[in-house]
């Protein structure tokens, strides 16, 4: 990453970061199906009672409370997120809601050096924003137990009718920092096995998920910082 892109980063999420401006944004961008979709997310991860999971750029925590339904007061969460601002939201939530299980980390995701300590990762809305994805994605298998489970959720231009729609996807992403160009879902199917993915609104957004593969399953890519 460069100090550039770092910069530009943290200034766009430094605006973003404060609650009024995040929530404008997330119902701007969901349009109200927010709740859906991150639930139908967290779900793919398949998680049990006391289960351990990396939110990869948790953001203000929006996927906290569908986790803690699957993980219970049992488990683990561990959000990493780059950006001050957001963290200080996660915060806030987390102690209002007075979660004692959930551990708030900042640092870059593609630059974390967790090993196989997560029963699951998920990360939602930030692939596309992430400087270095590759690496964060890499990193984030990496952080994965064999066969464990990982789901990103993000959000493309539209297809059919829906193009109709992208001047205002491709202004949104100006907003956000995001690069519609980014293929997240052919990276995410090389690297992982019984990989699915789910479309929602004519493709609108998608979500995939799949498992890290196990020692005697060749996924060689499937290593931190590659």
């Amino acid at each position: 990453m460069t100090d550039e892109e770092l910069q530009r980063v943290d200034r766009i999420y430094r605006r973003l970061g404060r609650r009024w401006a995040w929530n404008v944004l997330s119902f701007a961008g969901f349009q109200g199906w927010e709740s859906t979709i991150r639930r139908r997310a967290v779900s793919r991860l398949e998680l049990r009672p006391g289960g351990a999971v990396l939110d990869v750029a948790c953001g203000r925590g929006s996927n906290f409370g569908y986790t803690q339904q699957a993980i219970g007061q049992e488990g683990r969460i561990v959000g990493l997120d780059y950006s001050p601002e957001m963290l200080a939201g996660a915060a806030k939530l987390v102690r209002a809601q007075g979660w004692t299980n959930v551990e708030l980390v900042q640092a870059d995701a593609a630059e974390m050096t967790y090993t196989g300590e997560f029963d699951g990762a998920i990360c939602t809305i930030a692939m596309l924003v992430i400087p270095r994805w590759r690496d964060a994605l890499h990193r984030m298998l990496a952080a994965v137990r064999s066969g464990g489970r990982v789901v990103v959720m993000d959000g493309r231009l539209g297809t059919a009718i829906r193009r109709l729609g992208n001047p205002y996807a491709r202004l949104f992403a100006r907003i956000t920092g995001a690069d519609l160009t980014r293929d997240v879902p052919g990276e995410f199917l090389r690297l992982t096995v019984e990989a699915q993915e789910e479309t929602m609104f004519l493709g609108t957004y998608y979500i995939l998920s799949g498992r890290v593969p196990g020692e005697a399953e060749d996924k060689n890519d499937v290593q931190a910082g590659r």
